[in-house]
């Protein structure tokens, strides 16, 4: 019915009726030219020497290039070689401070003292009374500075030139028990001593020479002192 519509009416009403068609034409046919250039481009050794005619009313974008890409950030500096080596970086330590052990005080009591050996309370004290020319007769005399009666034990050891013993008793008292060990004379007393009193002891002995004075002399273990 168009095509009779345009014969009938003329040159004219065929075109009137064909005019809101023409817009989607001429797009087709732009779209289609442009997917043609576009493919020529794409085809060409070198886009951009391509000529491209230019059409009436028609601009073409031009061509999108990739921006060259800046950053601001500065390059990193290339390291350098060198022949000599940089020091290794050693880990540091620091020392802690030391603690110093606190002085406790000691619990344990203080030691003792230990008590010194009293002083002996019976004493004796050696003299020769008479010399003779073959003999002497000598005395110790013990002494009780304590403060109870104390028995006695008299020990008398002679050099050589002092020869045997002629006899011995003691003075004003009960006599004492004498034995003999080597050199050695020992006399035990028959009774004690009362407190501040003294009992003379006394001795006959023969000798080759003119001393009377022994070797040793002990009273209960207590050196004599000699008058």
């Amino acid at each position: 019915m168009r095509k009779t519509a345009f014969r009938e009416g003329g040159f004219r009403e065929g075109l009137t009726e064909s005019l809101p068609w023409l817009p989607i034409i001429v797009a087709v046919g732009l779209l289609l030219f442009m997917v043609l250039v576009t493919g020529l481009r794409l085809l060409s050794p070198d886009r951009d020497d391509v000529p491209v005619e230019a059409v009436p009313g028609l601009t073409l974008p031009a061509p999108l290039r990739p921006a060259a890409v800046t950053s601001s950030a500065a390059p990193a500096p290339a390291p350098s070689v060198t022949g000599s080596r940089s020091p290794a970086v050693r880990p540091s330590f620091s020392r802690l401070p030391v603690r110093t052990p606190s002085t406790r005080p000691s619990t344990r009591p203080p030691a003792a003292a230990r008590p010194s050996s009293p002083a002996p309370t019976v004493t004796g004290t050696y003299r020769v009374m008479a010399p003779y020319d073959r003999e002497f007769i000598g005395e110790v005399l013990v002494t009780n500075s304590g403060a109870a009666p104390a028995g006695w034990v008299v020990e008398l050891t002679f050099p050589d030139e002092v020869g045997e013993l002629r006899t011995s008793w003691v003075e004003s008292a009960p006599q004492a028990t004498l034995s003999r060990s080597g050199d050695r004379y020992i006399w035990r007393s028959g009774a004690p001593v009362a407190v501040g009193s003294s009992a003379p002891l006394r001795f006959q002995y023969a000798h080759t020479g003119t001393g009377g004075r022994p070797s040793s002399c002990t009273v209960n273990g207590t050196p004599c002192s000699f008058g």
